[in-house]
């Protein structure tokens, strides 16, 4: 018999708990007060991820920041959850990331959920290293079931 395996929880940060975690595991210790809202990860009660959400600008937009040490976190339902967060919840038009030009990995996944490279941003980081600006807007986003909808705040 397999052991079934548990889904990957989300939660929100509202203690401001998570949110130094992340940070420190992001390298962005210096951004924690650009930090306006984190989601957490937790896979069989361990923290495996999670998303900052920061430099929030209502009706606007808001940079999106990912870590985790577990590939188990990312499934259909977890992004579902995430894009519903910015764009709805927070009612975003779009949403910006940063990546350094090195990590395939993540820009694969970023580009495959659907974000653009918008430009590039030479030697942006502390140690130097290359990142591109990635974006989405609302109305591309393929995980929105209704991209007009908005949450009851």
């Amino acid at each position: 018999m397999s052991k079934e395996v548990e889904s990957c929880k989300i939660i929100l940060d509202d203690k401001r708990v998570i949110t130094p975690l992340i940070c420190h595991q992001l390298k962005m210790e210096n951004m924690i007060n650009h930090v306006d809202v984190c989601l957490g990860f937790l896979l069989e009660g361990q923290l495996c991820g999670g998303v900052l959400f920061s430099d929030f600008r209502p009706k606007c937009d808001v940079w999106i920041s990912i870590w985790t040490n577990n590939k188990r976190w990312c499934n259909r339902r977890i992004i579902k959850s995430v894009f519903e967060f910015a764009f709805n919840f927070l009612d975003c038009r779009r949403i910006n990331a940063l990546i350094n030009t090195d990590n395939l990995k993540s820009l694969r996944l970023a580009e495959g959920l659907g974000f653009c490279r918008e430009g590039k941003m030479r030697q942006y980081r502390e140690d130097g290293r290359d990142v591109y600006v990635l974006g989405m807007l609302k109305n591309e986003c393929k995980y929105l079931i209704n991209k007009e909808k908005k949450y009851v705040k």
